[in-house]
């Protein structure tokens, strides 16, 4: 067995692990971690450098590279292994890079954070009596939120009319009307 053998058989293994992989959805990247969240949500979390995905992407570059260095290159072992190597590292950073933009764009979701409402414009879509509560709809990361809502100052607010959230406490968002 010669040196490019093997440089095709990394290559081919790595090639043959991306397909299964792709086939079997990416459960076959153990490096992950996967839990379920507080909410009792399933979290992909994040990317780790050293997963299953990131590792069989390095041993595909290092084929690729030294199938390259040796057979069409003519380079010598050293030189090869050299090729082999950074080709290996580059293409699994590149990869690594890829996934995880995708893991965090992707855990981003559409939930949204209390933070996120305060100050935003919201709508009366229920009248809010003197000292009651009514309701209010605004957008957040794309989507329409409704909730219930009284005002700071225990004033009325009348069905349409803009306010803006200036506090969260539960479910209940108190507003002041928009000036």
């Amino acid at each position: 067995m010669t040196i490019g053998h093997l440089y095709l058989g990394l290559l081919g293994f790595g090639l043959a692990y991306a397909l299964l992989a792709g086939v079997m959805g990416w459960f076959s990247d153990l490096g992950g971690d996967i839990h379920l969240d507080a909410g009792g949500h399933l979290d992909a979390g994040t990317m780790h450098p050293i997963s299953g995905t990131v590792v069989a992407t390095f041993i595909t570059g290092f084929g690729a590279g030294g199938t390259v260095a040796h057979y069409y290159l003519g380079w010598s072992l050293t030189a090869g292994l050299g090729l082999a190597t950074a080709t290996g590292l580059v293409v699994a950073a590149a990869a690594f890079g890829i996934l995880e933009l995708i893991f965090k764009e992707t855990q981003a979701g559409s939930e949204y954070t209390v933070e996120e409402a305060l100050g935003r414009e919201a709508e009366v879509i229920t009248s809010i009596p003197a000292g009651g509560t009514g309701e209010v709809a605004y957008m957040a990361r794309g989507q329409r939120v409704q909730s219930s809502a009284r005002t700071i100052d225990d004033a009325a607010v009348a069905k349409g009319q803009l306010v803006v959230i200036e506090k969260v406490s539960g479910s209940t968002v108190y507003v002041r009307g928009k000036t």
